[in-house]
């Protein structure tokens, strides 16, 4: 199996709808990570592929060959659970092996799979103990042998992070990419943390109320939001928003929200005037002094990042947070100047959160008009 396939899948339960309308396609050994809060339909849409669960409505392939009729036994991909899900009077070898065994795979071979998988993951040495006798981390990687023992066409992951500290799951963050690049297998992984989300996939499907707004490359997913929604989600700290209107004034295109106005030269005409701004703290600059087009504030709280400090500047009655290098000297309640990089912003409508401009995609057609200038004027 190399490509999984979802069309039109729905799950309901009872008057519940968990999963609406969904049609996703995950490529051959692909790393495809579903993302969205608690509730959106993640967990159940893996479920699905998995055959832990039956679709309501809709049709569910492994490659060509529709498997919604299929029991979990009877498809190919092996699955990681949050809660690792080990028999604890099992040794780690009984466990990680237990899958081969119940497949009547002969012993010997049982015992050269379980020491590959052991030994790709580090844990060659743990093959006797017992699940009570070792740590989070170590019960994942059990967990995670349990799995690639088989030589499953797809791997599918729930959330099997969650349960680790903040420094185990760098650690076992990289471990698991790495370890995709290795089998060279499909994997569908699943999670409500973004920065898992960013820095592990090949792509990313972002899930809200059942329902997918947007699938893409971690790096279109971060430049070019297709929703507001997506934009707030995937992001930390997250986007800023400023709910204003779009004006033309003095021949400039400008946007206003209250006494608050950042001007938008070369703005492409838009369908709606009443927008949400968007803008990551990282393209917002701060400074002691007055600036031209810097909008007049105060600071209102810092937040030490490490090499960054996030900068919260209330700006009329907005705050406006800013992520800027270390050392910031600027003390609270003190005046600040917050400089808005019109290049960088982002507008949603605000009838249904829909982006109708992106900063990448202005980016990319002024790189465009300069490239067709260059050719016509003859220059390299």
């Amino acid at each position: 199996m190399a490509e999984v396939r979802l069309e039109a899948v729905r799950k309901e339960f009872g008057k519940a709808v968990a999963v609406e309308d969904l049609s996703l396609t995950i490529r051959d050994r692909e790393f495809l990570t579903l993302v969205g809060p608690s509730g959106c339909g993640k967990s159940t849409t893996l479920r699905m592929i998995c055959g832990l669960e039956r679709a309501s409505a809709g049709e569910i392939f492994f490659d060509d060959k529709e498997v919604g009729y299929l029991p979990a036994n009877k498809r190919d991909v092996s699955m990681v659970f949050q809660s690792y899900a080990l028999y604890p009077h099992r040794t780690v070898g009984e466990n990680i092996g237990f899958a081969l065994r119940m497949m009547r795979v002969p012993k010997a071979t049982i015992q050269e799979k379980v020491l590959t998988a052991a030994t790709t993951l580090g844990i060659e040495d743990l093959l006797d103990r017992k699940p009570r006798e070792l740590s989070g981390g170590q019960r994942q990687r059990v967990a995670l042998g349990r799995a690639i023992v088989r030589d499953a066409g797809a791997y599918l992951l729930d959330e099997p992070l969650s349960n680790l500290d903040a420094q185990l799951r760098v650690t076992m963050r990289a471990e698991i990419k790495r370890l995709h690049a290795d089998l060279r297998r499909t994997f569908i992984y699943v999670t409500h943390d973004q920065v898992e989300a960013m820095t592990m996939s090949d792509r990313i499907a972002v899930l809200k109320d059942g329902r997918l707004q947007q699938c893409a490359a971690p790096e279109e997913i971060y430049d070019r939001p297709a929703t507001r929604f997506v934009a707030k989600f995937m992001g930390s700290p997250p986007m800023n928003f400023l709910s204003g209107e779009l004006r033309d004034e003095d021949g400039v295109r400008r946007f206003r929200s209250g006494d608050l106005a950042v001007d938008l030269p070369g703005l492409p005409d838009l369908d709606e005037s009443q927008v949400e701004l968007g803008i990551r703290p990282e393209h917002v600059r701060v400074s002691a002094t007055p600036q031209e087009g810097h909008l007049p504030g105060k600071v209102f709280v810092t937040e030490l990042l490490g090499a960054d400090v996030l900068v919260t500047v209330k700006v009329g009655e907005a705050l406006v947070k800013a992520r800027v290098p270390t050392p910031f000297e600027i003390g609270l309640d003190s005046a600040a100047y917050v400089g808005i990089d019109p290049r960088k912003v982002h507008l949603f409508a605000v009838s249904d959160g829909r982006a109708l401009h992106n900063a990448s995609s202005a980016q990319g057609a002024a790189q465009k008009k300069a490239q067709k200038k260059a050719q016509e004027t003859g220059v390299a």
